[in-house]
């Protein structure tokens, strides 16, 4: 189950892929169609799988993300599905993303640099893990209350 989804236009790739290699190199699991997909996978349903059991979704909300049927698609699904959703904007402004988009505080990296933009992605990554650790420590007191009550 990852961790992550990350939501692009295949127009926004190396991004994508920095995005990417940064969370996996903090230790999470990430999903990315441009990478996690094989060889005969059914994309649609191998896209819609990962993105349901993932509890992050980054959207990576370029100007061609937003006009992607693909990536709307995908951000109804992350909205029905309650997710956490961080929009990343670089060419345009918050008040330009589009309404379904909008009411998430999104992160504008307009005039950033690569270290600005690592540690960016570094800061994601650590909320990520201290809401996944909180999972875990919430599964562990049901477990153990589970264990309590059956003695």
């Amino acid at each position: 189950m990852p961790d992550v989804f990350i939501s692009y236009s295949t127009q926004d790739e190396k991004l994508a892929q920095f995005v990417y290699r940064h969370l996996t190199s903090e230790n999470l699991d990430v999903f990315l169609a441009s990478v996690s997909l094989k060889p005969g996978d059914h994309w649609p349903s191998e896209i819609m799988n990962n993105l349901r059991f993932s509890p992050w979704v980054i959207l990576l909300a370029s100007r061609a993300a937003c006009r992607s049927p693909f990536v709307q698609q995908e951000l109804g699904g992350a909205r029905y599905g309650n997710k956490k959703i961080v929009p990343i904007i670089w060419d345009m402004s918050p008040s330009e993303l589009p309404g379904w988009a909008r009411e998430y505080q999104a992160l504008d990296l307009a005039g950033a640099t690569i270290e600005s933009l690592s540690k960016t992605i570094s800061s994601i990554a650590k909320n990520i893990k201290a809401n996944k650790g909180n999972g875990l420590l919430l599964i562990g007191c049901i477990l153990l209350g589970l264990l309590l009550f059956k003695k």
